[in-house]
């Protein structure tokens, strides 16, 4: 005959030291210090892309060419492989030293800040929601954005 497991009566609690490090507007992941360590290192005419939600949680995704595809195909500049992802979904934009994103023609659409757009320009701490994915726009402040 076995004794019963006894029941949890007494918990154990760990101290922890605090962090502090910024959550973006989603909320689903916080930045960490890498993350802001990449963001001040940006240069000029580049910006970054950091998923928040999705199974890419956590991607960080460098935006330096003139244009950028994201999509469900496999030969995609930034492949977000799930079923609510178009193949061809949409297309990041240089435009001088600003990105813009514009949708593809896509079947659930793009969005920015939570509201569909066709074609919008991105600013600092914009969430894109591409499907289920999530990301959030970081570009190097400009010095009149200082």
């Amino acid at each position: 005959m076995t004794n019963p497991i006894p029941s949890a009566g007494e918990t154990t609690i760990i101290g922890l030291p605090a962090v502090n490090i910024p959550v973006t507007s989603a909320g689903d992941r916080p930045l960490t210090e890498e993350d802001l360590d990449t963001i001040t290192k940006l240069s000029p005419g580049s910006a970054l892309l950091i998923s928040t939600r999705g199974a890419v949680s956590g991607s960080r995704y460098l935006l330096d060419e003139d244009e950028v595809s994201v999509g469900r195909d496999p030969h995609a500049d930034i492949l977000l492989d799930d079923s609510t992802v178009s193949r061809v979904h949409a297309m990041f934009r240089r435009v001088g030293n600003t990105f813009e994103v514009v949708d593809s023609g896509s079947l659930n659409g793009t969005y920015v800040n939570r509201q569909r757009v066709d074609h919008t320009a991105l600013k600092n701490g914009d969430e894109i929601m591409i499907g289920k994915f999530r990301l959030v726009f970081f570009a190097p402040q400009t010095e009149s954005a200082k």
